[in-house]
């Protein structure tokens, strides 16, 4: 598995630094909402982080390496389960010195915006991922990238919905200054629909179409 996320790593680095990038960009710009108390853009980050391993995976796939990875001591699972922790190790860390650095800054993140934010984003990076990799492992890249416009879409349209009504709904949904029981409850409904997905996406290992 180690060896799984180091060459996720190393693709990560040379063919989604604009992904990154954008993924960095929304984490400063977070930096200052925090300082409102508002960690809508930092929610957006780990959404974008969320949804690039397809792109690494459409670049195995393009590569055939699910031919040569037969050929290795690793089973499907830890072929699956690294696209999976990818994106999500990446969105906490850079989520965590977002937070590190608006507290530096304004002094209004408390443990409990610190948690909240943590499970938050954690939830919707796994959201891209429950979504997007078992279709690209079954269908391909060209197809699930159908799937990917619509989440933009539908992104994009809450975004406004949140922004005109003072974020209020956001708020209601997962709550940065709510309560974390109901962050928890939440999280772990995704932790369920993840092992799903990732069951799935190991079914449907190599049968995407070509």
């Amino acid at each position: 598995m180690k060896g799984l996320l180091l060459k996720d790593a190393y693709q990560m680095w040379y063919y989604t630094r604009m992904l990154i990038l954008a993924a960095v960009v929304m984490m400063l710009v977070g930096v200052f909402g925090m300082k409102e108390g508002s960690n809508f853009f930092m929610l957006y980050g780990g959404f974008l982080l969320g949804i690039f391993p397809m792109t690494l995976l459409a670049y195995d796939q393009n590569s055939r390496f699910s031919a040569y990875s037969a050929a290795l001591p690793v089973t499907k699972e830890q072929l699956v389960g690294s696209k999976y922790l990818i994106g999500l190790a990446l969105s906490e860390l850079l989520s965590m010195a977002a937070l590190a650095v608006a507290q530096l800054l304004w002094g209004t993140v408390t443990v409990q915006i610190t948690v909240a934010t943590l499970l938050q984003v954690a939830m919707l990076t796994l959201l891209g991922n429950m979504i997007l990799l078992p279709l690209t492992y079954r269908f391909g890249y060209e197809k699930a990238r159908y799937v990917y416009y619509l989440c933009i879409g539908v992104l994009a349209s809450l975004m406004g919905i949140a922004v005109s009504s003072d974020e209020i709904l956001l708020n209601s949904i997962l709550p940065a200054h709510g309560s974390l029981l109901l962050l928890v409850v939440v999280l772990a409904a995704v932790l369920v629909l993840y092992a799903a997905s990732w069951r799935l996406s190991v079914v449907w290992y190599g049968k995407a179409e070509q």
